[in-house]
């Protein structure tokens, strides 16, 4: 269990157009920071003020950071179910709240036949990651609703969830599980069903 949660979610979504191609530019480069400095300067995310595009390219940078260069090229040939899982498998890498939830809530809960994950369900799983994590008790009333808008949103936008709250498992491909480092084989774990 990690001592803190980082709760700095400040890219709202998984965004996953933008994410591809800062993979197409790491996979030519192998250069982070080349990939930050393409991105803000030539504007590639097509937004206007300067403060965002820093803000979301630092996001976007700092989970694709989690993903070795394997996984990498992986993720640049990829698409479907292969592609929203190695999307989600850099989420919860960058986040440990997400990650927790991801095995015991999404996983989880489908594992034991309950098919649906409510906002009611967030909410009780976050009253109960706040006893063990205090940091979570500092987070204002609107900081805790913004946090659970971007958890949601992300569960969408890489297929986990449907927009009736039901939780929807990923078929990836046996190539997903391969092109996995095998140092994180529980990465497995985040996902609802039996992964191949």
């Amino acid at each position: 269990m990690s001592s803190n949660y980082s709760l700095s979610m400040s890219g709202s979504k998984v965004r996953m157009q933008e994410s591809m191609l800062a993979v197409e530019i790491y996979n030519e480069t192998k250069d982070w920071s080349e990939v930050r400095r393409r991105i803000i300067d030539e504007n590639l995310f097509q937004l206007n003020a300067v403060s965002s595009r820093k803000r979301v390219t630092g996001e976007i940078v700092k989970r694709l950071r989690t993903l070795t260069d394997a996984e990498l090229e992986f993720l640049q040939g990829s698409y479907g179910d292969d592609r929203c899982a190695m999307f989600w498998v850099a989420v919860c890498r960058t986040y440990q709240f997400v990650r927790d939830l991801s095995e015991q809530m999404i996983a989880g809960r489908y594992n034991r036949t309950i098919p649906d994950f409510t906002m009611e369900a967030y909410d009780a799983f976050f009253e109960e990651q706040a006893e063990i994590h205090p940091e979570l008790t500092a987070l204002s009333d609107e900081g805790r609703k913004k946090m659970r808008n971007q958890v949601f949103l992300m569960l969408a936008e890489c297929k986990l969830l449907s927009e009736d709250a039901r939780i929807t498992p990923l078929y990836p491909t046996p190539m997903f599980k391969n092109a996995l480092d095998p140092s994180r084989k529980d990465d497995l774990r985040l996902f609802p069903g039996r992964l191949i």
